[in-house]
């Protein structure tokens, strides 16, 4: 029993030694998608107070209609980038995680 149980322990370290390089990338990954992921939200998040803005404009002048999807599209456009972005990050964390406890 004790040999099968030292054979688990060197197969056990041999497989985190080989799953290291996989971690190491996995991280990369979630700090690139943050980073492009900052730049995204700001980017898309302006584009979005723009459509937001043009929408109120619109209900100013009267167009009901244009003014609502201004507003729908405004907040969609701002929304969605920052929702892919935490999705992913979060996908890759629990990834890294359930490498982690092998």
């Amino acid at each position: 029993m004790t040999v099968l149980y030292g054979i688990g322990m060197i197969l056990r370290f041999i497989l985190k030694i080989a799953l290291l390089p996989v971690q190491a990338a996995l991280t990369l990954l979630m700090l690139a998608i943050g980073f492009i992921g900052g730049f995204a939200n700001i980017a898309c998040g302006l584009i979005g107070s723009f459509f937001v803005i043009g929408g109120i404009c619109s209900f100013i002048n009267g167009d009901i209609s244009l003014g609502w999807q201004g507003l729908l599209v405004g907040i969609v456009v701002a929304v969605i980038p920052q929702a892919l972005t935490l999705w992913g990050e979060e996908g890759l964390l629990g990834l890294k995680e359930l490498l982690g406890r092998i």
